[in-house]
């Protein structure tokens, strides 16, 4: 009877540690047996990008247009493909990384001659949705949703 108390109170302690650490996005995920580092590594396509609130297709910032590709390595290195006046453009730079205990990604690349080099809110980072949000130099407000474009 005193195995099973302990067995019980055991697997209560547990699950209250995994719940209590595992809310680390506004938007989720809930739990994931995956790092973080694991789950953003891959190919990942803009689905979705927000200027100060309103959905845009394109802008003047070329890495946030629609359609773009974030390819994402594990050696902290990345890289983005973009479609410009009818050529596919690639980066010549890009570096990642996660901090803040997975709350922020750092980015820093240079596309089409622009660098771009900031720090993000992650809101969202699953296997198969990426969403983040930063403040660039101007003062405007960017939230960038990606899709996986990796098979698991």
């Amino acid at each position: 009877m005193k195995t099973l108390h302990k067995t019980v109170l055991s697997a209560i302690l547990i699950a209250t540690a995994i719940l209590g650490t595992s809310c680390r996005y506004d938007e989720g995920p809930g739990i994931s047996i995956y790092s973080p580092e694991y789950r953003i590594i891959g190919s990942w396509q803009l689905n979705h990008c927000y200027l100060n609130g309103t959905e845009v297709d394109s802008t003047a910032y070329t890495a946030n247009n629609s359609g773009n590709y974030y390819y994402i390595y594990a050696d902290y290195v990345m890289s983005v493909m973009a479609y410009y006046n009818g050529e596919i453009r690639q980066s010549t730079f890009g570096t990642w990384y996660l901090q803040n205990d997975s709350k922020e990604l750092v980015l820093s690349f240079t596309l089409l001659g622009k660098r771009y080099s900031y720090t993000a809110d992650v809101k969202k980072l699953t296997r198969k949705e990426l969403n983040f949000e930063y403040d660039d130099a101007d003062g405007n407000h960017w939230r960038l949703e990606l899709g996986s474009r990796s098979s698991y």
